[in-house]
């Protein structure tokens, strides 16, 4: 008898309960998928240990899955068309494992190592030496020497995507119709450092000054200035010309002219260029997604690794996602997708499993994130009990985000997964099943804290470590999740989107870049209702045409004195200890508060000048610290008099939304939580533990493991 072909599957994102959801054939879905990873001996999922894990997330009852495909493995020299056997063998591979998988196929577009040898002229150029000579990955990757000068197509080569587009065309039109395409409801497209849409060599290298990327800024200048008297206009210079206009030499990490910041007025070639590095990845995006979007026979979700925010080496202008907004508006963009943070003390045991990405915004503008849990490495031994805990937090605290997630099996070895555990299987089943029956549960943050972050302002500042910046990101961020408070996360652009009645406290985080109509909202519309409006550093010290102190008193209310901060700042808040800062560099530009009508709340160990102050405004407090807030307890209490509700006090990562609380915690002892109805709960744990309760009620849904 002949195999039966299977129903070709349809599939799109859409809001479901208040949430971005995937849709197939019209069914919602909880988005927890499991995915083989890239690396050769373990990427082909016929190979043993890849089908035996296969089959036990299967019995798991998943059924999204995701695999890995190259062009450099489909797309040979000379051949007329791609060779799709190999991507029907290792969807067909999936489908063995379990008959009724929904699989996206994440396709690297990367051009093949033998079209770069062709095309050198198409290649990324790097100003801090020659490419390297690497022709290919080991037998281990394809993206072997991805973060060193590496031999790559440049992102802004026209060619590469125009003949790399006409090859991903191709592959949908053919994959699409058969057997295996059949079950393939997405596309993941992928490329620049590791699929993930960083540019080439980013973390130690300024790229690209090679002759594509030449050309691409010279076509990009033009558009954005039109003549050589605009241009000469913007780059303060009467010599530069639209035609012979190059890429602007670019050192260390790179330097800048304003302490941290870049003047406008003597680097605007620089920011230039970084606009327009993110711009052209944000065009190659929008050109491959589009592509599969108009080329798949039937509705087919497309996806990229993008939205990167936290834990980006400090490298944000010439790695990072620089271009979110465009994307989170594209039309042709279903869902943004990025690994749980690695700051340290947020992806290990006791840390909130932050995602790395602004999530609200995300779910403000219809995307769905995928958080990659890739953390199984944090253990040698499977059965670490210790581990457990981690692998549930990072699982439930994205669905309960309103967002989901993929488990990325790189594995210890090549013989076993991260999950072969008979007690982890049996949790992923069973935060499966609860999840799955809350699909149609209404999603609803408990947020009354909201945390504003801005990715224009990384155009304007120094592209590698300041005294502000780990601070100011992840260390911020991983503090506020562990405060006691719940809080969103939003991208300054959104601001006018959210719901402001809701929040309590609003934390300006490194909102360094503001337009006049930007700080104008804040002022009128933000700046209100009782709300207490929490400062970090210098918000609004540009607005992208000059720095001026002045925006910043703007915003804040307070008056502020220009001054060059070093050493220690000791910062005494009512009821904390005292709290020390060390700036192990000058931080310039800097400031101290000099405003009678303020409550000083922190001042320099040496010479007592106030650098952190609190002033009731007509409507809202506003407070300002301009060196970065520091530590859990801080947060808590600011948040606290804010009028914030305070779930715990234990420096644990707390979430709460849609009627569940999650607490997560690296130790054990006794934990007291105090529900929005002002009921108490206590708890004594025996050891590291991530539990699940009713918000409501208190009951517990998921305890400790046994």
């Amino acid at each position: 008898m002949a195999t039966p072909v299977p129903m070709p599957r349809s599939a799109c994102v859409r809001r479901h309960q208040g949430r971005p959801t995937i849709f197939v054939d019209d069914r919602p879905l909880t988005p927890d998928f499991y995915s083989l990873t890239h690396n050769y001996g373990v990427c082909r999922s016929w190979y043993e240990r890849p089908a035996r894990c296969l089959r036990a997330f299967t019995a798991a009852g998943i059924r999204l899955f995701q695999v890995d495909m190259y062009f450099e493995d489909i797309w040979q020299k000379g051949a007329p068309g791609l060779d799709i056997e190999l991507l029907q063998r290792q969807v067909r591979g999936v489908l063995d494992a379990c008959a009724e998988a929904l699989v996206v196929v994440r396709v690297h577009v990367n051009a093949p190592f033998w079209w770069n040898e062709e095309h050198p002229e198409e290649l990324t150029g790097y100003c801090t030496g020659p490419n390297d000579k690497v022709r290919d990955g080991t037998e281990w990757s394809h993206e072997k020497g991805d973060l060193d000068r590496t031999t790559r197509a440049s992102l802004a080569s026209l060619v590469w995507r125009k003949e790399a587009g006409e090859r991903l065309a191709e592959l949908c039109r053919r994959f699409a119709v058969t057997p295996e395409g059949a079950s393939v409801i997405g596309i993941h497209v992928a490329c620049g450092v590791y699929g993930e849409w960083h540019y080439w060599g980013f973390i130690e290298h300024e790229p690209d000054i090679g002759p594509a990327m030449a050309a691409y800024f010279r076509a990009w200048l033009r558009r954005r200035y039109g003549t050589d008297a605009g241009l000469r206009a913007a780059w303060k210079s009467g010599a530069c010309s639209l035609d012979t206009a190059a890429v602007p030499g670019i050192d260390e990490r790179s330097s800048t002219t304003a302490g941290i910041f870049r003047d406008p007025a003597r680097e605007q070639p620089v920011i230039d260029y970084y606009r327009c590095q993110h711009e052209v990845v944000a065009e190659d995006i929008e050109h491959f997604c589009r592509i599969v979007k108009e080329s798949w026979p039937r509705p087919v979700l497309t996806g990229v690794f993008y939205g990167y925010f936290h834990q980006m080496f400090c490298r944000q202008a010439s790695g990072g996602h620089l271009e979110i907004e465009r994307i989170l508006n594209s039309p042709w963009v279903d869902y943004l997708s990025a690994p749980q943070s690695y700051w340290g003390d947020t992806r290990g045991l006791g840390g909130s499993g932050d995602s790395r990405g602004i999530i609200e915004s995300a779910i403000l503008h219809g995307k769905l994130w995928l958080d990659e849990q890739d953390n199984g490495g944090l253990r040698k031994d499977p059965e670490d009990p210790s581990y457990y805990t981690v692998a549930r937090r990072s699982a439930v605290l994205p669905l309960m985000r309103g967002i989901g997630l993929w488990y990325y099996d790189f594995g210890f070895n090549r013989e076993t997964g991260w999950w072969e555990s008979p007690v982890i299987m049996k949790d992923t089943r069973a935060v499966k099943d609860l999840f799955d029956r809350r699909i149609d549960t209404p999603y609803e943050s408990a947020a009354d804290a909201l945390v504003v972050w801005d990715d224009e302002t990384f155009y304007h500042l120094r592209n590698g470590w300041t005294p502000v910046s780990y601070f100011q990101l992840d260390e911020a961020s991983e503090d506020i999740w562990r405060s006691g408070v719940v809080a969103d996360h939003v991208y300054l652009f959104d601001i006018d989107k959210v719901d402001l009645a809701r929040y309590r406290a609003i934390v300006f985080a490194n909102t360094y870049c503001m337009s006049a109509a930007r700080r104008a909202f804040v002022r009128e519309r933000v700046a209100g209702a009782g709300r207490h409006l929490i400062w970090n550093y210098l918000p609004g010290y540009t607005d992208g045409a000059r720095l001026d102190l002045s925006f910043v008193q703007e915003l804040t209310g307070m008056r502020l004195a220009p001054a060059t901060l070093a050493g220690k700042a000791a910062v005494a808040f009512s009821g904390q200890p005292a709290w020390t800062y060390a700036v192990a560099d000058t931080l310039e530009p800097g400031a101290v508060i000099e405003d009678a009508d303020a409550e000083p709340m922190g001042r320099l160990v040496e010479g007592g000048r106030i650098v952190a102050a609190r002033k009731r405004l007509a409507g809202h407090t506003s407070v300002h610290a301009v060196i970065p807030l520091r530590g859990p307890a801080l947060y808590r209490q600011l948040m606290r008099d804010a009028g914030c509700h305070v779930y715990c006090e234990s420096n644990d990562p707390v979430y709460v939304s849609s009627g569940l609380l999650m607490l997560h915690t690296g130790s054990g002892g006794r934990r007291a939580i105090r529900l929005k109805s002002g009921r108490a709960v206590t708890f004594e744990l025996k050891g590291p533990a991530t539990i699940l309760l009713d918000a409501v009620s208190g009951k517990v849904l998921l305890g400790e493991f046994a």
